[in-house]
């Protein structure tokens, strides 16, 4: 299916927007892409990027809502990600958010001509955003990464392991001999140069979307977006 996110049951994709719009005639005319994975924290502009992708044409899957059982992120190995998640795989052509960062050794072993996008951050501004979106609230999928929930208490614990990914998946695809994109959204001037150079693609003429910009969120507009998606989607 070339368009998953029109399914009114669709769970996992991010759904049409302006950036979706944009990249129609991309999607429609271009030939098949390669897998490309956001293999950064949340917070790190994973869903800019997603947004990014959409105008470049890609079929984007967001944080995954089925497919993927916590109990076996533990113990997952390449057949297990492909037995759960197989249909998600082959519907979309990018993924971001979580879990997709928990797998990247594995998707790298099933997908090995696959793209894969680190997002960075400021480490200081990166848990200032953690805590202002995430606070002390339960979310099964951080509970798991962080092994906690209060991003306050637990400030010093959430650096760490934020830290400790982002130097194992770079040290993971140096030793693999892998070209990856390591892009910091918020310092790196030239990002559609970056990501269309990366991704061998022909750069939009269109400014680089920003997603879940506390300003843009509070808009009626936004609001008023979300709510018909809230109705559409059920």
């Amino acid at each position: 299916m070339n368009f998953p996110e029109l399914s009114r049951s669709e769970l996992n994709s991010m759904k049409p927007s302006g950036a979706f719009l944009l990249g129609l005639r991309r999607r429609l005319c271009l030939k098949p892409k390669s897998k490309v994975f956001i293999i950064g924290f949340h917070k790190t502009g994973t869903s800019s990027m997603g947004k990014a992708l959409q105008i470049l044409g890609y079929r984007v899957c967001g944080s995954l809502k089925e497919g993927v059982d916590l109990d076996k992120i533990r113990s997952s190995s390449k057949s297990e990600l492909s037995e759960n998640t197989c249909q998600v795989l082959g519907k979309y052509d990018a993924f971001q958010d979580t879990p997709w960062f928990l797998f990247y050794k594995e998707l790298y072993d099933a997908f090995p001509d696959a793209k894969f996008i680190l997002t960075i951050r400021d480490e200081d501004k990166w848990i200032k955003s953690i805590q202002r979106h995430f606070g002390n609230n339960s979310f099964q999928y951080h509970d798991y990464i962080y092994g906690s929930h209060d991003t306050f208490a637990d400030e010093n614990k959430y650096r760490q392991i934020y830290n400790k990914h982002n130097n194992e998946c770079k040290m993971f695809f140096l030793e693999k001999k892998k070209e990856i994109l390591i892009i910091d959204l918020e310092h790196d001037i030239n990002k559609w140069q970056l990501i269309c150079n990366y991704l061998n693609v022909n750069s939009p003429r269109t400014k680089f979307p920003y997603a879940n910009k506390a300003n843009y969120n509070r808009k009626l507009s936004s609001r008023l977006k979300k709510v018909l998606k809230k109705i559409y989607y059920k």
